[in-house]
């Protein structure tokens, strides 16, 4: 997410299979789940001043790979980026990617699981937001 204005956007990316959602991976050997998140961020859209404020949760999940089922947990983190920072799509991996504003975001995206997943990560950071704002 980024701050706009008085509002905030999400961004969301358009995944190889042509669906919305937000950019994610697999996590490396060794490499913790923050982390992994971070540089799927930095990999896919070349965002590279961000930093993550909570974890939202995590989505359980099987998908076919080469006729094989394969059973893959994908952890949730809300993460900051600065506003003046441009997006710059990584075409082998994703389709697009655009900032939206929240209630576009929930009508947009579309795997099962996603829309909880992001309005939890909404008020997430309208209360981060409001934390900072009364310190």
């Amino acid at each position: 997410m980024r701050k706009k204005g008085r509002g905030i956007e999400v961004l969301l990316i358009k995944d190889s299979y042509g669906r919305w959602t937000w950019p994610k991976g697999h996590i490396n050997k060794g490499e913790k789940s923050q982390d992994a998140a971070v540089r799927e961020i930095k990999e896919e859209v070349g965002l590279q001043r961000i930093r993550i404020l909570g974890r939202v949760g995590r989505s359980n999940y099987f998908y076919r790979l080469k006729g094989d089922l394969i059973f893959k947990t994908v952890y949730f983190f809300l993460v900051q980026a600065q506003d003046d920072e441009g997006l710059k799509v990584q075409k082998n991996e994703i389709e697009d990617a655009r900032w939206f504003k929240p209630e576009e975001a929930l009508k947009t995206v579309e795997y099962k699981g996603t829309k909880e997943l992001l309005e939890k990560a909404v008020k997430m950071y309208a209360m981060e937001k409001e934390e900072r704002c009364s310190r």
